[in-house]
Parts: C-alpha cells; structure tokens; sequence
C-alpha cells in the first residue's frame, strides 16, 4: 500500500515537473533562459529542458521586421516647416544585448531615428529636402546604424516615405511655381514670335534675291539672245558682201523715188555708189545733145 502511495506521488511531481522544464523554440526565434534573475544561456531554435520553477525563456524573434514610424514635424535650415514619414527594417543581431542592455532597445531605436533626422534636415534648406531624399536615406542610415549597435540591433534599411510641407509653404511654392510657368510661357511666347519674325524676314529675303536673281538671269538671256542676233546678222551680213548694201540703197532709193518729196538729198558717197550700177549710171547720165 505504501510503494503504491510512493509511485502515486513521483507520477504527480513528474506531471507537474516535466511541462516546467520543456520549451519547444520556434525558427526564427531564439531564447534567453533567465536563471534565478540571471542570464545563463541562449537557446537555438528546437526542443529544449530547463530547470523547472527557478528558470524562465524569454523568445526573441530574429527575423527581419518592418516598422512604420509616426508622422513627424521637423524644421528647415531655412525655417521651413515639413511633415516627413519615415519606415525602416531592422533585425535582432545579438540576443543577450538586446533583452538585457536596453529596457526597450526598439523604442530607443525609434528616439535615436527622430532624433538624428531632425538634426539632418535640420541643416539643410527646403530645395535640398525635397530633391534629395536619397542622400538624407544614406546619412540617416549611417548615424542610426552606429547608434543601434550597443541595442542588439541591425537597421537593414531607412525610406523616407512622404516629405509634406506646410499648408503655408505649399501655398507659397504653389504660387512660385504659378509665376514660373507664366514667365515660362511668355518667354516662349516671345521666343516664338521672334522665331516667327526672323522666319518670315528671311522668307521675305530669300523671295526678294530669288526674284532678282530671277531678274538678272532674264536680263542675262535676253542679253545673251539679242548678242547672238547681232553676231547672227553681222555673220549674215559679212557673207552676203557689198552688193546686199548696193540692193538695200537702191530699195530705199526707190521708195523715195515713189514719195511726194520733190527733192531728195543723198549723200555723195551714196550717190558715187548708185552710179556703179548699171542701170542707175544710165538713169543719173545726162542724155546726148
């Protein structure tokens, strides 16, 4: 009856032990066995015995995890008053540091973000903010990363998610980029008349030397054509010799001959060259007494 009792009584303290002193850790986690209050070890993922009653695990995850920051309000160089929001990815890098060294190593992370991007935004002027996101990334990413080092942290990557300014500052940029496009269009307005201008004058240019270049070749042909008439007659006239000039005074002559004019005056010569023909010399001889 007594072994009985015994056997009773060892089935119990292992029914209550044995749950105490199992822990199943789940990748990607990892565990940090507190003995008594104190670290003893670290666990790896798998199944594991610990001292029942005095010791504990605490899980940490060491996957990578997102996290979204809040909103935040930060001040120019040039007292300009944006809105940025900022995400990041970071991984637990060494267990015992991050339970045991900080109370809440992911919410000094956060702190020491905030911080650093109002001291880098902080130096730099509205422009430099707004075109150049990717250089803040960088510098973010570099002071956060010493920093969260002594937490037990790895920051992966930093993002400017949205940088917002004021309803003031828009308003402003608003309406200095209005002005842009309005001196924008009317510089081209003016570029293009002037274009337009210079455009038609050289049309106008172009037609007035086309028109006299026109001109000039005309005058040239007709030039040309009236030289090759002279050369043409003058040739003609060299072959045809004396007598086509003797033919053409004795025409003439006749006309005049045939005219209402009583009196003809010719020329000597003209007279001394009718007498060389013929038929003239006979009309010209006074007649035998």
């Amino acid at each position: 009856m007594l072994g009985l009792l015994v056997v009773i009584i060892i089935a119990i303290l292992l029914v209550m032990i044995l749950p105490a002193t199992i822990r199943i850790i789940r990748q990607p986690h990892q565990g940090v066995v507190i003995t008594l209050g104190k670290y003893e070890t670290t666990l790896a993922p798998g199944l594991h015995f610990i001292k029942p009653f005095i010791s504990s695990v605490i899980r940490v995850s060491t996957a990578q995890q997102p996290l979204d920051l809040d909103k935040q309000v930060v001040i120019t160089k040039d007292n300009a008053e944006i809105e940025v929001k900022i995400s990041l990815k970071y991984h637990v890098t060494d267990i015992q540091d991050f339970v045991f060294k900080n109370e809440d190593s992911v919410r000094s992370m956060i702190q020491d973000t905030r911080a650093s991007l109002r001291g880098i935004i902080g130096n730099k002027m509205l422009d430099e903010v707004l075109n150049g996101t990717q250089e803040i990334n960088r510098g973010l990413f570099g002071e956060i990363s010493n920093v969260t080092a002594g937490y037990g942290l790895n920051v992966d990557r930093i993002n400017i998610d949205t940088v917002k300014p004021s309803v003031e500052i828009q308003d402003s940029m608003n309406k200095l980029l209005k002005a842009a496009r309005n001196r924008d269009a009317t510089v081209a307005e003016a570029e293009g008349y002037s274009k337009s201008v210079a455009l038609k004058n050289k049309a106008d240019n172009d037609a007035w030397v086309n028109s006299a270049q026109a001109k000039a070749e005309a005058v040239k042909k007709t030039a040309d054509a009236e030289a090759y008439r002279i050369d043409a007659v003058n040739l003609s006239l060299n072959k045809v010799g004396n007598g086509y000039f003797v033919s053409q005074n004795i025409e003439a002559f006749k006309e005049l001959a045939k005219s209402d004019a009583n009196t003809v005056v010719m020329p000597s010569n003209a007279i001394d060259s009718l007498g060389q023909i013929p038929a003239i010399n006979a009309l010209l001889k006074p007649e035998a007494k």
